[in-house]
């Protein structure tokens, strides 16, 4: 069971923050789990050290839980105080050391939920879904921890794909995918290969690919207008891609998907 005590999300301390348990504040006895907007400086290993924005720590229970923001800033995080008997908040592989989650925007998102939850909800299923939602958190940040090292500019990809993927009509190339991470054209290929293990072209093919199949199912629009919705100049390279991709020409698929 997860019984959360305090949480919030994007609070700002204008004249910024010094939290320490072993200066008398609450909270040595329960896990502590925070999301860094702002750069701020974490007791790690004996010291302060400096640590960026769109970080997360774990502190366990009896840990002291020491933070504070970068000098004369302000500091914005969101954070959870809760207890938990629950072995996959125990047994989660970083503790007590801020790291860089793969997908800052969907913890961020995770955080609020679970604020929500908690704060504002009168449902009968209250301490079902806060279960649900920590569960969804710890794996998505098991995502990140079980990388060996995190890969360099992996906040920066991850925008990117999710990009691709909402705006695949987009005119995606090379050149310009790599000049939005400033890399170098063999550098870019490289490092986005290594952290998603496919080539960024491919995921604008499968991106657009998607797209066309939802649009030859749910309009009546012509294969040359979806050819073009799907950033296609031409309809005979979408009809060629389109059944390199899915085995069959895209008239076939709408008319298969008819029948069925």
């Amino acid at each position: 069971m997860i019984d959360v005590l305090f949480a919030g999300y994007s609070y700002t301390h204008i004249d910024g923050l010094i939290y320490d348990t072993d200066r008398g504040r609450v909270g040595y006895d329960c896990y502590q789990m925070l999301y860094t907007h702002t750069p701020a400086m974490f007791w790690v290993n004996g010291e302060l050290k400096r640590f960026p924005a769109k970080s997360v720590i774990l502190f366990t229970p009896g840990h002291r839980k020491y933070y504070t923001s970068m000098p004369d800033e302000p500091y914005t995080n969101d954070w959870i105080r809760f207890k938990s008997d629950e072995s996959f908040i125990a047994d989660f592989p970083i503790q007590n050391v801020p790291f860089s989650p793969a997908d800052p925007e969907f913890v961020h998102t995770l955080f609020k939920l679970i604020a929500w939850e908690s704060n504002n909800s009168a449902s009968d299923n209250k301490d079902r879904n806060i279960d649900h939602l920590f569960r969804v958190l710890m794996d998505k940040l098991s995502e990140t921890s079980s990388e060996s090292e995190n890969t360099p500019y992996r906040h920066e990809l991850t925008e990117l794909r999710k990009d691709i993927t909402n705006h695949p009509e987009n005119d995606w190339n090379i050149d310009m995918m790599a000049a939005y991470l400033n890399l170098s054209r063999t550098r870019f290929q490289t490092v986005y290969r290594n952290t998603f293990g496919t080539t960024c072209m491919d995921e604008v093919i499968q991106a657009r690919i998607r797209l066309a199949q939802e649009k030859l199912i749910y309009t009546t629009c012509t294969i040359s207008e979806i050819a073009e919705m799907c950033g296609y100049n031409s309809t005979e390279h979408f009809c060629r891609q389109f059944r390199r991709t899915v085995g069959i020409t895209p008239g076939q698929y709408r008319r298969n998907s008819q029948t069925t």
